[in-house]
């Protein structure tokens, strides 16, 4: 789950949807009916689905931005907006199953754009939604093992257009990197260290700062990988 704060983010939303229509160009499908489906026979099911979702987050507590004045060498506490545009992984899990009818059918197409293969079901309507930090989630593998680590995501709800797009509202807890509480309180004033006034922090000193898990919800828009 990316973070997009800077100028040059429309040009993230340019190449994911650009993958995204590659994949959907190589693979090509044709809808088809129920009843087309039946005379085929061997329907597969497309249950869990990957995707890449792109969407706003609103976060429910305040943030900080913490620096060290070059005028007067006091703190400064400056408040952040609690709105970001955020680009995560996200797994689906349809609720509605092929015996309800929530969905549709599909058959793959060659290079010449004739169907072939057997037919397969893809649901439709209501998903549960889980989203993922693909960077916390490495980063948990990499270290002591990925179960009963902290990982940025949530859970929510999303309805599937079609084959390829959802629009879901998710919970999240995401992780930010914000000033400890008593440095907080030492807004205005001078910070000193070992009899001097400190003239800069770092924000990945962990004296001063710390990776706060922050409540909020999201609406977003899931593209369809698989």
């Amino acid at each position: 789950m990316f973070i997009l704060k800077h100028k040059n983010h429309e040009k993230f939303i340019f190449i994911i949807f650009s993958i995204g229509s590659t994949l959907a160009q190589v693979e090509g499908t044709k809808e088809i009916t129920k009843t087309e489906a039946d005379e085929l026979g061997n329907i597969k099911t497309k249950g869990i689905k990957l995707g890449i979702s792109m969407g706003f987050n609103q976060t429910f507590d305040k943030l900080y931005d913490a620096r060290i004045s070059p005028i007067d060498t006091t703190l400064v506490l400056q408040e952040t907006s609690n709105t970001s545009f955020l680009l995560s992984t996200t797994l689906s899990f349809p609720i509605l199953s092929q015996k309800l009818g929530g969905g549709n059918y599909y058959r793959k197409l060659d290079a010449s754009g004739e169907p072939v293969g057997d037919p397969y079901f893809v649901p439709s309507g209501l998903s549960i939604i889980a989203t993922i930090n693909l960077v916390t989630f490495n980063s948990a593998l990499g270290g002591a093992g990925l179960f009963n680590q902290k990982l940025d995501g949530g859970l929510g709800l999303g309805y599937t257009f079609g084959e390829k797009i959802q629009l879901a509202a998710t919970y999240e807890m995401l992780s930010f990197r914000q000033p400890r509480d008593y440095i907080q309180e030492l807004n205005g004033k001078t910070i000193k260290v070992a009899g001097s006034n400190i003239s800069t922090l770092s924000i990945d000193d962990n004296d001063y700062f710390i990776d706060k898990y922050v409540p909020s919800v999201s609406v977003k828009i899931i593209y369809i990988l698989n």
